[in-house]
């Protein structure tokens, strides 16, 4: 266990803690644990309060008795859990997150970073009417909301509308469309969107099979077999830093069809 984990689960143990009537802590109290994981991974989750890290994660040294778990994901509803914790066990707090309101409440975080990606050769990209020199290739942080992202090159100039959600990554693939005005062709990880049983990749072809949805697509290639039918979408699967993304829109639908119960 790191030291920095350590902490965090004694600051939760700490606020499980019953107080005695002289005011001072019973370090004999009997103790249990949760075990909180999340459908996306990476929520960030509080016991009782007290801020403890994010999924999936153990937290140990809980008082007998009810407890709180909140946890939290930008782009996802907020939820938040009661669980009975019984000494010398772990009880399971698990949980599908929603998609929902993209600005976390109460958290004070207003901005997000944006990574461009697959630039064109000579290119020049413009950010809200402004040239970027150069982009670090870790991103920019901005102001949440919308902006405007511009390639230029000697076959003309393309611009597209790009989303910034709080405490989020968005990955832009820099894709000359010249003389269009596109939605932004953001990617995300599949992992943070689907379970990783949901997809397979065998060479080029990708396949995903999720909330009843079976879908074909090729690394290179915008057109995506959705349930049979040929769709196009604005960014080609890619692979980045060992991860397979897909265009966030399509992970949106897949995702949203099973919060919606479909």
């Amino acid at each position: 266990m790191t030291k920095a984990l350590s902490s965090l689960l004694t600051a939760c143990w700490l606020t499980g803690l019953a107080v005695g009537t002289s005011g001072a802590a019973s370090v004999h109290m009997p103790t249990g644990a949760t075990y909180v994981t999340t459908l996306p991974s990476g929520a960030d989750v509080w016991c009782d309060g007290t801020y403890v890290g994010r999924s999936p994660l153990l937290v140990d040294g809980l008082v007998e008795g009810r407890h709180t778990i909140s946890m939290l994901k930008g782009g996802w509803t907020a939820q938040e859990l009661n669980i009975a914790v019984v000494r010398g066990t772990v009880a399971m707090a698990s949980s599908r997150l929603s998609s929902g309101k993209r600005q976390p409440v109460g958290t004070g975080v207003e901005s997000g970073t944006l990574v461009v990606r697959d630039t064109p050769a000579g290119a020049e990209i413009f950010l809200d009417g402004s040239p970027l020199v150069s982009v670090p290739s870790r991103g920019l942080v901005l102001p949440a909301g919308t902006h405007e992202l511009a390639v230029r090159t000697a076959r003309g100039r393309s611009t597209r509308a790009v989303t910034i959600y709080p405490d989020l990554t968005t990955d832009v693939i820099a894709r000359e469309t010249a003389g269009r005005r596109d939605a932004s062709a953001v990617v995300a990880p599949a992992e943070d969107y689907l379970p990783t049983n949901a997809f397979a990749v065998e060479g080029r072809r990708i396949t995903v099979r999720y909330a009843g949805h079976v879908v074909i697509a090729r690394f290179g290639e915008t057109t995506y077999r959705v349930d049979g039918t040929a769709t196009d979408f604005d960014s080609a699967p890619e692979s980045i830093g060992g991860k397979l993304y897909l265009p966030l829109a399509l992970l949106e639908k897949l995702s949203g069809d099973v919060s919606n119960g479909r």
